[in-house]
């Protein structure tokens, strides 16, 4: 045990601080399956992570907590150690918090903030890195506020021509997971749920690490909902119980962990996955069966989000319409007007897929349902930012024109592919287990160990 203790330090070191291609070479190094997919071997009948079975420990995941940010505000109870990585003979720099992180001329730099006690701001030399390591002597280095225990990397990088920072944070993905229910879930939910929804977000998450290791980028998953929210070093404990208890269980489709979506309220309809994203070539395992609409009962009527109304000038729309197809390249640009928004298709279920956008001139675009409202939530000049209170919130709607003013009568919070998370509570508040809950909304999938 303590060999493999020393081992995890040291490829945690390596890992987190030099980047995906030495990440990789340290991973090739150590464990012999740089690269391979995760679930591309198989043991007790079940798929593991490759890295995992051959060194007996739990997958690191990198997580990438900023994006091409300009600025990166650093505070600890003690002393931040910067170390410059791939700068020859580069020392170590301690700096007192607060900090902010910023790149100057394609390097990592570090900027003293201005207190009480520190009235000029100073800027931090680091030899020129382009990556940093960033540790913290007093315990969790708290990034914009939120504390982060696993080990921390500043990547300076550019971004659609704009210079910014990459912050990196290698944990364990259990860890991770507890982070990740602490976010999604409620405080007070049944203990089903919670392992229910640890199964799906280790799925998720192991699926999504595999797929970036293959296309060798620098990190495996966002910290917002582009993946799934992580709350850091903030786990509570009930957290922390359910990622324990259901420790290296995923999810599997035909010999290969599921990617297992979920979202918040289903609003009793369940969506596809070949609906929403895309499904070519690097892309089938959004066909793969357990993620696609089947009729269920989903017990998600008490979500306040289970129905909901809202309304918008027909003009808004149509601007923010346009403004979402000069963001994608779409023919709806063009758009000047609406007249009609109507379903094109629906799935199985009876949950629009897509729907028909007609001008007042009887012009007709199409626009699957997750691009709908995405479109109704764009921004544009001349229109009012979005709030909590007039966000479309998922893409099984209701149009109704009344002169000027569109109503939007909506279903659910989220894409409604996967598990439904108050529908998860429902199940749990009938009795049911986080197996029975999980096989409920991934049918044909199968639960398994994957380290």
């Amino acid at each position: 045990m303590a060999g493999a203790r020393v081992f995890r330090r040291l490829h945690r070191r390596l890992a987190t601080r030099h980047g995906a291609a030495v990440a990789t070479v340290c991973a090739l190094l150590a464990v012999g399956v740089a690269g391979m997919a995760v679930g591309a071997c198989r043991t007790t009948g079940g798929p593991v992570d490759a890295e995992a079975r051959s060194a007996g420990f739990e997958p690191q995941m990198r997580v990438r907590l900023t994006r091409t940010a300009e600025r990166v505000a650093l505070d600890a109870d003690g002393p931040i150690v910067l170390t410059p990585m791939g700068v020859p003979n580069a020392p170590s720099v301690r700096v007192a918090p607060p900090i902010e992180l910023r790149v100057d001329d394609g390097a990592v730099v570090a900027v003293e903030v201005v207190t009480k006690s520190r009235p000029v701001e100073r800027t931090v030399a680091l030899g020129g890195a382009p990556i940093v390591a960033v540790d913290g002597t007093g315990g969790p280095v708290r990034v914009e506020g939120v504390p982060h225990a696993g080990a921390l990397e500043a990547m300076a990088r550019i971004s659609s021509g704009r210079e910014g920072i990459d912050l990196i944070e290698a944990i364990p993905i259990e860890q991770y997971i507890a982070g990740v229910l602490t976010s999604e879930l409620y405080a007070g939910w049944g203990e089903a749920t919670y392992e229910a929804q640890a199964i799906a977000a280790r799925s998720y998450a192991l699926h999504e690490r595999g797929r970036r290791i293959r296309q060798g980028d620098h990190f495996h998953v966002e910290s917002t909902t582009q993946d799934q929210a992580y709350a850091g070093d903030r786990a509570t404990p009930q957290a922390k119980r359910a990622a324990q208890a259901t420790r290296g269980t995923v999810l599997t489709f035909r010999d290969h962990i599921l990617r297992a979506y979920y979202s918040s309220t289903c609003g009793g309809r369940a969506g596809s996955a070949r609906d929403t994203w895309p499904v070519g070539p690097g892309f089938g395992f959004n066909l793969d069966a357990p993620i696609q609409a089947h009729e269920r009962s989903c017990p998600c009527e008490f979500s306040p989000r289970h129905r909901w109304t809202i309304e918008r000038p027909r003009a808004e729309l149509a601007r923010r319409f346009a403004a979402w197809g000069r963001e994608n390249g779409r023919p709806i640009r063009r758009l000047e007007s609406v007249g009609t928004i109507t379903p094109a298709r629906r799935n199985v279920v009876g949950r629009p897929a897509s729907y028909t956008v007609t001008d007042e001139k009887g012009v007709a675009f199409t626009l699957s349902a997750e691009e709908l409202r995405l479109a109704c939530n764009t921004g544009a000049s001349g229109v009012p930012d979005i709030t909590p209170q007039t966000r479309v919130l998922s893409g099984d709607l209701v149009f109704v024109f009344t002169g000027d003013t569109a109503t939007i009568e909506g279903r659910g919070f989220g894409h409604g592919v996967g598990m439904c998370q108050f529908g998860a509570e429902g199940l749990a508040r009938q009795g049911r287990t986080a197996r029975d809950i999980v096989l409920h909304y991934y049918r044909g999938a199968a639960i398994e160990r994957a380290y």
